[in-house]
């Protein structure tokens, strides 16, 4: 199942990344400080984590960038970017996890300008 890195972009245009699986349409929760440590819970086999606690208390709105290499290519496009929210103090992704997920859960109204 193809995996890619992407990001979730913070209001101050802070970044912490996650793996976005493209076989389910879904970014997974997990966020880290960098690139590699992404790629290397990915290489791990993706081992479970649990949702810390503090993760919906710290939540703030972001948008998820789907692909890192698709946004240094310019191929990403508005299909390929979301509005979630996510912990950056819990490392921890609290909203939606895929464009789908955003318009079922807040309406059409969720879709913003990027």
């Amino acid at each position: 199942m193809p995996k890619f890195v992407g990001a979730v972009i913070f209001e101050d245009s802070t970044r912490l990344y996650l793996i976005y699986d493209s076989a389910t349409d879904t970014a997974l929760r997990p966020l880290f400080a960098t690139e590699s440590a992404a790629l290397n819970w990915q290489a791990q086999g993706l081992p479970k984590v649990r949702e810390p606690g503090e993760a919906g208390a710290t939540e703030e709105p972001v948008t998820v960038v789907m692909s890192l290499d698709m946004e240094k290519t310019g191929e990403l496009g508005l299909s390929g970017r979301f509005a979630s929210r996510a912990s950056r103090k819990a490392n921890w992704l609290t909203g939606s996890r895929s464009f789908y997920e955003m318009i079922y859960l807040n309406g059409a109204t969720a879709s913003r300008v990027f």
